[in-house]
């Protein structure tokens, strides 16, 4: 009898020492994820996608970016055969929401994705907010004919009832997306016609996670034409990290970078066009990609490829980490 009310108390004993160290557990792990968020600014992720050779090796722009209280926000999202990666991380970081969705210019390496997922029935994605800046279907038909089949369809696209709220936005205009303020810097502009006109039209953007003060800027495919604008206010365009222009090659002037004097830059480009190489080897190609390059060097900023796969950098008060 004695033995067995020792069995009795060891199991009951065994069994509060076993919840008391999950509760330890689940409480210490609530903890860190809170101390986590606590000190999150931003978090920013460049996709590889189709830039990875095994993927499309081929140049194509996408963003994930989550904020302190994990509102999640995705700029432009890459080409048609980007959608599946990009819908993963939408039902895994979100289940299915996009808090904000920024277009920077209706060409097919920037919003084939987005095409793709507001069309497909099955895709089971919300966005919340829609931003963009477009000239009219006639204008693109007129003076920039080579994507004119791909800026029909997003602007037909937009119509889909996916999207809850669509924003054409203005220049100047600010956006306040829980800790980080969206400041739009450039919108398409018909006037410029005797350039790259659609690359030209490019909406260029600045976020800033203001608990940390910590920024990074997207240029699109921003041209020579946007430069002489963005110069204007040279003042706006300091940030920590930037979008490289038109996947780093031949985009804004190096006075628009010098401006920005960054710390990061994201090069969206598959390992040929980074490399400017044009199949006979390094530097072999008629891209200015060595030369954005040397650029970046003369401003010791890190530079970061999409090429080598998706890259996630957290940005706090202290600086910066890499965090996959």
């Amino acid at each position: 009898m004695k033995k067995e009310k020792k069995k009795i108390i060891f199991i009951i004993i065994t069994i509060v020492l076993l919840i008391l160290t999950i509760f330890y557990i689940i409480r210490h792990n609530y903890n860190i994820k809170e101390y986590e968020k606590s000190i999150e600014g931003i978090k920013v992720t460049m996709l590889g996608g189709s830039n990875i050779k095994e993927k499309g090796n081929i140049n194509s722009c996408s963003y994930i970016i989550r904020t302190r209280n994990n509102q999640l926000i995705i700029v432009d999202g890459g080409r048609d055969i980007d959608s599946e990666i990009v819908q993963k991380y939408i039902m895994e970081y979100n289940n299915g929401v996009v808090n904000h969705w920024y277009i920077t210019h209706p060409h097919d390496d920037h919003v084939g994705a987005l095409i793709k997922l507001l069309n497909d029935e099955n895709s089971n994605i919300i966005i919340e907010n829609l931003y963009y800046s477009f000239n009219t279907l006639e204008w693109y038909e007129k003076y920039d004919a080579r994507d004119f089949e791909t800026e029909k369809k997003i602007i037909n696209a937009l119509s889909s009832n996916k999207i809850k709220n669509k924003i054409e936005c203005t220049k100047n205009q600010i956006i306040q997306m829980d800790n980080i303020k969206c400041e739009i810097l450039k919108i398409a502009n018909p006037e410029i016609i005797n350039s790259d006109n659609g690359n030209e039209s490019s909406m260029v953007f600045k976020m800033t996670a203001t608990d940390v003060n910590k920024s990074i800027i997207f240029l699109g495919d921003a041209f020579t034409q946007a430069s002489i604008e963005l110069l204007k206010t040279p003042e706006k365009l300091k940030a920590d990290a930037v979008q490289m222009a038109h996947h780093g090659q031949n985009g804004v002037t190096k006075e628009v970078y010098e401006a920005i004097r960054p710390e990061i830059c994201f090069f969206n480009s598959p390992e040929w066009l980074y490399n400017n190489d044009s199949g006979t080897g390094y530097n072999t190609g008629p891209w200015k990609t060595i030369e954005v390059r040397e650029w970046m060097k003369e401003m010791h900023a890190q530079s970061f490829v999409a090429y080598e796969g998706d890259i996630t950098l957290r940005f706090t008060s202290e600086g910066y980490e890499v965090i996959n």
